[in-house]
């Protein structure tokens, strides 16, 4: 078992393909699969499976995949140890986030981060807070963002953003936001509430307020089901009905005039963002890079870079 073959072994499976394997550690196709058979070979066990239409590992494949990641993490921290790379680093970042951080931190996150590190790429996915952390697990992710603390100690979760909730409602409803205020718990049950999808991490936090004030997601009328913040601000702004998200989603709609919002009991709605890392994870340079980055960005001094 050498590098090269674990390293084949590991970008077949987070590219999903001989192909793109092959093009980004520039190798031949014919070599990779080469690699592939030899480390099956000598492990004694199947670790892809391959059909003409895709590639994916078995059950032992995705066992033995955090391994061979933590091994070539371990050859790049050695390299860097001795080279002093620093800021010539190279690689790639896989994140998968929730929608508000995917949309409206880590563009500005990411951005400054490529100032600094110009040669390593992240990609972003996006999905809800609860599919992060199902689909954390599985090889094709380095990290995870979420709005919510996640029960268990299955991933180390650092806090680097902390925002609050707020109510949004369109400029043009015709009511006094002391008025609003007052009553808020009868505008609440009042007006089309446009909702965000189960497993929505926003949605955790409203049905938790609720429930502090003797209501349930049961009181409200719902007006439509989205599944992205994004939506949810266009649905507001085009006066379908009020709904509740992160502060951060609402400032530039809020500056543009298009929606008004309300904040309400402060503590109870601050909301923080964690960076997720898989417990049993070594982190290469590259992937140390982006923790010590993004941990520093809003907490520390990173921003003004």
């Amino acid at each position: 078992m050498d590098l090269k073959q674990l390293e084949a072994f590991v970008y077949v499976v987070k590219l999903n393909s001989f192909s793109k394997a092959a093009d980004t550690i520039y190798l031949s196709q014919p070599t990779i699969s080469a690699h592939i058979s030899s480390l099956e070979k000598e492990l004694g066990t199947q670790l892809l499976v391959r059909s003409t239409k895709e590639v994916y590992p078995t059950k032992v494949g995705v066992e033995f995949f955090s391994y061979a990641q933590n091994m070539l993490a371990l050859r790049d921290q050695a390299i860097q140890s001795v080279s002093g790379l620093g800021r010539n680093c190279r690689g790639e970042i896989s994140v998968l986030s929730s929608s508000v951080p995917a949309q409206y931190l880590l563009p500005e996150i990411v951005t400054a981060f490529r100032r600094r590190y110009p040669n390593i790429i992240i990609r972003v996915h996006q999905s809800n807070s609860s599919l992060v952390c199902a689909k954390l697990g599985s090889c094709y992710y380095d990290f995870g963002i979420v709005g919510t603390k996640i029960q268990g100690n299955k991933f180390i979760q650092e806090p680097f953003y902390d925002d609050t909730l707020v109510f949004v409602y369109p400029a043009d409803l015709d009511m006094n936001e002391a008025i609003i205020r007052k009553n808020l718990a009868d505008f609440i049950r009042s007006q089309p509430f446009i909702m965000r999808e189960t497993g929505s991490g926003t949605l955790q936090e409203l049905d938790r307020y609720l429930k502090k004030h003797d209501l349930s997601l049961d009181d409200l009328q719902p007006a439509c089901y989205m599944d992205s913040t994004q939506g949810v601000m266009q649905a507001v702004s085009s006066g379908m009905g009020i709904s509740f998200l992160s502060k951060a989603a609402t400032a530039l709609y809020v500056q543009m005039g298009l929606v008004k919002t309300i904040e309400v009991d402060h503590q109870f709605f601050l909301r923080r963002f964690y960076l997720l890392l898989k417990k049993d994870m070594v982190l290469s340079p590259v992937q140390k890079l982006f923790v010590d980055f993004i941990a520093q960005y809003y907490y520390g001094t990173n921003k003004q870079v």
